[in-house]
């Protein structure tokens, strides 16, 4: 070869890489001789590419960590986490599906056709998701050669396709897909990278979980499982200004448990709450999605009904109390009882144009009602004070 120039290359023997140099020379007597030099460099390339993967792992961590940090909105959250996902890993198609009791819920998804997430909202890939959870092993692979017998993957145009279960102590909280339209290489790189990937996922999953469950404790009242009366006061102030924004209407609904301290003292606490319980399920079960249901207080439940009239109220309200007093409940005793609920109606803006007004008008009305004999409801007229 020319000797004229350095010549620099690395080969490997066995585990060790070295690095030579091969450097033209002339000697004292004329001859045109060769050094040549022998570098391992075994050493400083497992350090650099220690250094290099911790690097790698840092960064994923940090990237996905803020996603978490930077939003309350769960739904934005997720998506966020998703785009991050892709960036780094370089797939151009992903979705992340969570566990919702014995189910798996769509939660963010990139790339992906509208038939594609039809499918997946119909339930027509759950024998394939199931199967991918019931592998014991951390990554599921397909490559193009088996994407092709799984039609909708197929149809779909994927020619690489890999999920990563998302586990917290052997509990699936979900699954993260990533695929590509292009056929791209499985090695230890891409496998390390996205066990990584997994790995950060499910403890983000985690805290979004323990995050929504203190949100929902907050909000909730600990006996019935309704609102609380934080919740309905916010939801109340939100609704009168809505309203008043729309020029709109809503009705408001007290409902108080009849004798509560006779059925109390008769059968004991227990049985008092457990009354409070199943009052609650009715109340909601025959509550419209829009409407807001809490627990006021004590035996007290409240309902916000939005764009409903006095007069629509009322007929809603009557038949919550029918279906409350043809209910019997049980007690610790095994003795079944019957209880009766009263009921105060006013609405905005005709009866108050502030929660402090409002509540008092159905408070009037429900003082009323409770005069007149109970179990009956009754609204505001400005004459029941």
């Amino acid at each position: 070869f020319d000797t004229s120039e350095d010549v620099k290359d690395r080969f490997r023997i066995g585990k060790g890489e070295y690095d030579v140099a091969i450097h033209p020379t002339v000697s004292s007597d004329g001859k045109k001789i060769l050094s040549v030099l022998f570098y391992d460099v075994s050493r400083y390339l497992a350090i650099e590419k220690e250094l290099v993967r911790r690097n790698r792992e840092l960064m994923v961590i940090n990237t996905l960590s803020g996603a978490f940090i930077s939003s309350y909105d769960i739904d934005k959250v997720i998506g966020n986490l998703l785009e991050k996902i892709l960036i780094i890993t370089d797939f151009s198609i992903g979705w992340i599906m969570l566990a919702d009791d014995d189910r798996l819920v769509l939660k963010g998804h990139r790339g992906v056709s509208q038939e594609f997430l039809g499918n997946l909202n119909e339930g027509d890939l759950d024998d394939f998701i199931w199967s991918v959870l019931d592998t014991p092993e951390p990554l599921y692979i397909l490559e193009q050669s088996q994407i092709r017998n799984v039609p909708f993957l197929k149809k779909e145009g994927f020619a690489f396709l890999g999920a990563i279960p998302l586990k917290v102590s052997d509990s699936v909280t979900g699954i993260l897909f990533l695929a590509s339209g292009s056929e791209r290489s499985f090695d230890f790189d891409l496998a390390s990278l996205m066990d990584l990937v997994g790995n950060q996922i499910s403890l983000i999953v985690e805290k979004i979980r323990l995050f929504e469950e203190t949100r929902r404790l907050a909000i909730t009242d600990d006996l019935t499982g309704l609102h609380n009366v934080r919740f309905f006061y916010r939801s109340l102030e939100s609704e009168i200004a809505r309203a008043r924004r729309y020029n709109d209407t809503f009705s408001l609904v007290i409902f108080d448990i009849d004798d509560f301290k006779v059925v109390n003292d008769t059968y004991g606490h227990q049985a008092g709450d457990d009354i409070l319980k199943k009052v609650a399920e009715i109340i909601l079960n025959s509550s419209r999605k829009s409407d807001i249901v809490a627990r006021y207080g004590g035996e007290e439940f409240v309902i916000i009904l939005p764009r409903t009239s006095k007069t629509e109220a009322l007929l809603h309200a009557d038949r919550i109390r029918q279906q409350v007093e043809g209910y019997d409940f049980d007690t610790n005793n095994q003795i079944k009882v019957n209880i009766t609920i009263s009921g105060g109606i006013s609405a905005f803006p005709e009866d108050g144009e502030s929660a402090k007004d409002l509540l008092h008008a159905a408070d009037m009305a429900l003082y009323c009602a409770k005069g007149a004999g109970k179990k009956q409801v009754v609204f505001y007229t400005g004459k029941n004070k």
